[in-house]
């Protein structure tokens, strides 16, 4: 993996495109380019939900996402490493998508570089009080019912996705005691992690920005990238730094 390395992700790209969707791809693109401008060569890592719903079909050669995903190969193309880890809204990742970037994982991963350990999740499915989500995650990523879904029209797939993504748009809007529950779980996970030999914990998914220094390493939770602010994190000469675009 060539250093430097950006890590983002939970921009939420939609299917169907709007003046939003327009604002955000915009700002992605400003993104990307600044990052290849100060740089020749390096690494981006796609910490998941890079798309609000991403559904791949048998053969598939072409996408609702083709902007982006134009967007993503060429970075691959000026010699940037491209990862991606899938999150609970693109978990269901193909071939072509695979075609444009370097490496992709359907599970946690790891880095190393010069014996600094990094642990990279997405952030889902850790918070122990959410049994029905950890269960709804087991089901939706079974190969029973991904290949039942792919019996169903993309037509049809775009409109339930379109529901429930409206339904669910006010869902990380959380009161004080609430996100003082979750950092403490995660802080909980990070430090196990650490325990283990890691210096950094980063994930996303919660779409706010918590950093917290723990007993021996930190914990990085990226914040949502959308058309106003790109909150990432880079690694480079054996530290990593929050940074906004």
């Amino acid at each position: 993996m060539q250093l430097p390395i950006y890590f983002f992700g939970d921009t939420h790209f939609k299917p169907l495109k709007s003046q939003e969707e327009n604002e955000k791809i915009a700002k992605f693109s400003q993104f990307l380019d600044s990052i290849s401008i100060n740089n020749a060569k390096g690494s981006l890592f796609i910490m998941g939900d890079c798309f609000d719903y991403y559904f791949e079909y048998r053969n598939q050669n072409s996408s609702e996402h083709e902007e982006v995903l134009s967007k993503i190969k060429a970075m691959k193309e000026k010699g940037f490493d491209i990862y991606f880890i899938a999150g609970n809204h693109d978990y269901w990742i193909g071939d072509y998508f695979k075609k444009h970037i370097t490496k992709a994982f359907l599970g946690d991963t790891t880095t190393e570089h010069n014996s600094t350990k990094t642990y990279i999740t997405h952030g889902d499915g850790i918070l122990s009080w959410d049994k029905s989500y950890r269960l709804l995650k087991k089901v939706i990523r079974s190969n029973i019912f991904i290949k039942t879904y792919s019996l169903l029209p993309k037509s049809i797939a775009l409109k339930i996705a379109n529901k429930i993504s409206y339904e669910r748009k006010d869902s990380h809007n959380i009161d004080q005691d609430k996100l003082n529950r979750i950092h403490d779980e995660l802080e909980s996970f990070a430090q196990q992690k650490i325990n283990e030999g890691f210096k950094y914990v980063i994930m996303g998914h919660y779409h706010h920005s918590y950093h917290k220094t723990l007993n021996g390493g930190e914990l990085i939770l990226l914040g949502e990238c959308n058309e106003e602010n790109y909150n990432y994190a880079l690694f480079n000469d054996n530290k990593l730094e929050i940074k906004n675009f």
